[in-house]
């Protein structure tokens, strides 16, 4: 028995020194790509508009495009409280969402229309450096773009006085072994521009509804909603309960996606019911 026991300590001894040796390689390797700069990208000209339609349509689209959800109903910015890799775990360090707003502390004031667009659609601060944790939106449409924009420059000021970002062991390592790549690194910089989408019921449409869809759930989707009817699809998002009584997850819940009106959930549905007849 104790032979067993001391062989048990010496094997997970080894391990853990593994792990901490595998670690000291890894964390400067992931640090490198968190620090990234990209100072040579060409960003595109957008139309912004000013008239309140857009500026209202732009608030819609900061919500169906989770800005609020990471920075905040006000977009005075939070501090992350769930794995930004998707997972519920606590944040593994202290990860600001910065304020969107001209407060203080926010980034509205010194951020010009180039600085927005270069940010949202490419994932790179005005520096040159990745926004670690921003979603993929380099789809997003140039209306789209151009009505957040504007309603992001006319949000009411609101002070914030947020912690240093400061990530803790295992963020650092998670670029370096392939698990996790900010959005810049994934974006095609130089891609030539895709005619915007028309809105409306269709597959196109719906494909482009579900480019946030895609970051967390896959390109797969699952198999979850085979039985679902489209009704149900629409009721459980603006209602965040499931066909079968249950709560949806905290995330999918959220405002992001009971904010969706019925045309681009039905677009939604359309687009994940021909994806799914061709598997």
């Amino acid at each position: 028995m104790k032979k067993i026991l001391k062989r048990t300590g010496m094997f997970l001894g080894g391990l853990i020194v593994l792990i901490l040796l595998t670690s000291l390689v890894l964390y400067p390797i992931g640090m490198k790509k968190l620090k990234k700069t990209y100072r040579n990208i060409t960003v595109e000209t957008i139309s912004i508009p000013t008239d309140s339609n857009a500026i209202t349509r732009g608030k819609h689209v900061a919500i169906i495009w989770a800005c609020t959800h990471c920075h905040g109903d006000n977009l005075g910015g939070t501090i992350m409280k769930h794995d930004p890799l998707g997972g519920n775990i606590p944040t593994l360090g202290t990860i600001p969402a910065s304020n969107l707003t001209s407060g203080k502390g926010g980034i509205s004031q010194s951020y010009n229309n180039t600085d927005w667009v270069r940010a949202i659609r490419h994932g790179v601060k005005p520096n040159g450096h990745v926004e670690v944790f921003m979603y993929n939106y380099s789809s997003m449409s140039d209306r789209d773009l151009g009505d957040l924009i504007a309603y992001l420059k006319q949000i009411p000021p609101v002070d914030s006085d947020f912690p240093k970002k400061k990530y803790g062991p295992i963020i650092p390592i998670t670029p370096a072994i392939g698990i996790f790549k900010p959005a810049a690194e994934i974006i095609e910089h130089s891609a030539p521009r895709l005619a915007d989408p028309v809105p409306g019921v269709t597959i196109e449409y719906g494909k482009y509804i579900s480019t946030l869809c895609v970051q967390c759930h896959g390109d797969g989707f699952g198999k979850t909603m085979k039985k679902w009817k489209q009704e149900d699809f629409i009721r459980t998002f603006h209602s965040g309960i499931l066909p079968n009584g249950k709560q949806f997850g905290p995330t999918m819940s959220s405002e992001t996606f009971r904010e969706m009106n019925d045309m681009e959930l039905s677009a939604l549905w359309t687009y994940l019911q021909n994806k799914s007849s061709h598997r």
